[in-house]
């Protein structure tokens, strides 16, 4: 996968946003969303377009726009560095300057021009710049117990604030700062994570925005019995290295972990996640049938030292075998069923398939998508240690 694709969904999953929802939120098709993520640019329009897609996607997820835009070009090759030329050098004349008035008074002439052209300058910038907007509260992404938020803020007086709060999405237009620049927006959270865009519109039709993230966790009514959720493993902070990361502990509710939901056995659950190298943080919500909620956070660093690469069967039966450092893996060149996954870790691992199109592959927790596109292919992969 393309580094931008691993950023824009760690973004995402950082936020605790799947892709259907954020594909709702943005009204970008989730097929385009997945290939962004994914790094599959031949499954995009043309560039124009794909452009388009981003700058709303990383507005959406909070990231800098001109950089994934920039980056987008460097992983399509579409920036070629201009090459460098030099001139000689030219040796350093020195001549002495009698100021006399015929010098003197053109000088005088070009200077007050200079300043008269700055001022002009100075005046179309200050009139061209955006209008300055603050986001009081919340002053960065929050939690909120209530379904009622009050948005606030500061911006320039004579101007216009729109609240757009996605899913939704809700629009709450024509708010009039006072005369301070002072303005407030009563809003209204559903459960789960909302995504709150604050606009302001000057006079001179100049835009600023700002985005905040905001977790609905509904306070448990007093008479609920609160939930249980003891988080086993990982521990925070913990370092994975070559393997995925576990998530197990006990719980009475229902129970997401990163937005999905998890199935708990007799109080019991456990996940195993992929990731690519890096710091990932994991979000756990544990919810009884009393409205109560807890939610535990754990970041944990990954790391890989040699190539894992996860094979997972999927959509029919696969002969499938693997040589790891130059040996057949043991359990493998045999047919393996629809659904059958298995792990294999060394310092170069390659995998040969019958059916390239029901064979997909994980390589270092980065989804590298089917062995091929057609049913029965014939395909083979190597992968090594980075």
């Amino acid at each position: 996968m393309a580094r931008l694709g691993e950023m824009l969904r760690a973004q995402r999953e950082k936020k605790g946003i799947t892709l259907d929802q954020a594909a709702a939120d943005t009204r970008i098709r989730e097929k385009f969303l997945t290939a962004l993520e994914g790094g599959d640019y031949q499954s995009l329009p043309g560039a124009v377009y794909t452009k388009g897609f981003l700058r709303n996607y990383a507005e959406y997820l909070d990231l800098d726009q001109e950089d994934l835009i920039a980056l987008f070009q460097q992983e399509r090759g579409l920036i070629a560095e201009p090459a460098r030329t030099f001139e000689p050098m030219r040796p350093i004349m020195r001549r002495s300057v009698i100021l006399t008035p015929a010098v003197f008074v053109p000088v005088l002439v070009l200077a007050g021009v200079a300043l008269f052209v700055g001022y002009l300058y100075y005046q179309f910038t200050s009139f061209a710049v955006a209008p300055a907007l603050e986001v009081t509260d919340p002053s960065s992404d929050a939690i909120a117990q209530q379904s009622t938020f009050v948005i606030r803020g500061h911006t320039v007086p004579n101007s216009q604030v729109t609240v757009t709060v996605f899913p939704g999405p809700l629009a709450i237009s024509g708010i009039r700062p006072e005369a301070d620049g002072g303005f407030t927006a009563t809003i209204s959270l559903t459960a789960g994570a909302n995504h709150v865009v604050v606009d302001v519109l000057d006079q001179s039709g100049k835009q600023s925005r700002v985005s905040r993230s905001i977790l609905l966790q509904p306070e448990a009514a007093a008479s609920a019995q609160p939930v249980k959720l003891v988080i086993d493993a990982p521990a925070n902070g913990a370092k994975v290295e070559n393997s995925f990361v576990a998530v197990s502990g006990t719980t009475d509710g229902t129970l997401t972990i990163n937005g999905t939901a998890a199935t708990v056995a007799n109080g019991h659950f456990e996940a195993r996640l992929s990731y690519p190298a890096g710091q990932q943080t994991i979000t756990v919500v544990a919810r009884n049938s009393a409205g109560a909620s807890v939610t535990e956070i754990r970041t944990v660093t990954v790391a890989y030292t040699a190539a894992v690469v996860q094979v997972v069967v999927s959509g029919g039966n696969a002969w499938v075998q693997a040589t790891v450092d130059g040996t057949v893996a043991s359990g493998t060149g045999r047919v393996f069923k629809d659904g059958e996954t298995a792990t294999f870790t060394g310092k170069s691992v390659v995998v040969r398939t019958g059916n390239a199109a029901a064979t997909q592959i994980t390589y270092n927790g980065v989804y590298q998508g089917t062995m091929g596109p057609q049913s029965g292919q014939i395909a083979e992969k190597s992968y090594t240690a980075q």
